[in-house]
């Protein structure tokens, strides 16, 4: 992982568009708390999932793997007057907790970075209690091919830190694949003003101009699919899908 480029983006990724969206509220929707629970947040970035989770639960921990992240978001429950937050450096593959440890656990747009999504997911498992549940959102990779393939392209070219980019299936086999039973999906649109998100990235000039120029060159399908508005050919803004998932630990049956 590219710590220097996370370090210069957190204060950004705490303050940018993640602090809010559809996505969000039905990830806590998703969750049920009861207000009794003990959550844990992966990936926790600016720590907004962590945040809209810890007014409905007992408390939560966030890790991230950054150390600017976790000060970013501490300084975000510290301003939303919420202390019942610890705050954890760890990466998704080794998470530093004992088995059957937490009610909740969630990811939000995190786990398109990480390193190994298998092995997450097991570590997931693992330290989540046996009625625990797991909530994922992450972005959903157009239905096409080849609008996939653009979106991807244009993701880690300008982010080189972005691993996977999954459709809706895909995401759901995985989750399948290790363990868990799908309970709930939705996916969802949301729009991104086109140079905060670009910025973002953490890329050099000459990057974001190719960037800029392959949005401004897209494919008709990649235009449609991602709703690219050029506005006196420049780019504005495009409009991707999220997936939230809702899972529980699929218990094996009693021979």
């Amino acid at each position: 992982m590219n710590a220097g480029r996370w370090e210069r983006a957190a204060e950004q990724y705490a303050r940018g568009e993640h602090r809010s969206g559809a996505d969000l509220d039905l990830a806590v929707e998703f969750a049920e708390p009861k207000g009794t629970e003990r959550a844990l947040d992966v990936g926790s970035g600016g720590g907004h999932m962590a945040l809209a989770l810890s007014s409905r639960v007992n408390s939560v921990v966030l890790t991230d793997p950054v150390r600017a992240m976790l000060v970013a978001s501490r300084r975000i429950f510290q301003e939303a007057g919420r202390t019942n937050a610890e705050f954890v450096s760890a990466a998704a593959e080794r998470l530093p907790f004992a088995t059957a440890t937490f009610d909740i656990v969630s990811s939000r747009l995190a786990a398109h970075h990480f390193e190994d999504l298998d092995v997450a997911w097991q570590e997931i498992k693992r330290v989540l209690k046996p009625s625990g549940i797991f909530v994922l959102v992450d972005t959903v990779a157009p239905d096409d091919i080849e609008s996939a393939a653009f979106l991807h392209e244009v993701e880690t070219l300008r982010d080189p830190t972005h691993r996977h980019t999954l459709s809706r299936d895909q995401w759901l086999r995985l989750t399948e694949f290790n363990g868990f039973r799908v309970r709930r999906t939705e996916v969802v649109r949301k729009a991104h003003d086109f140079e905060p998100w670009l910025k973002r990235g953490g890329e050099d000039a000459a990057t974001m101009a190719r960037v800029r120029a392959r949005f401004a060159g897209a494919p008709a399908t990649a235009k449609n699919a991602l709703d690219i508005v050029l506005r006196e050919g420049v780019v504005s803004s495009f409009t991707d899908s999220k997936l939230v998932i809702c899972a529980a630990v699929q218990r094996r049956s009693a021979r």
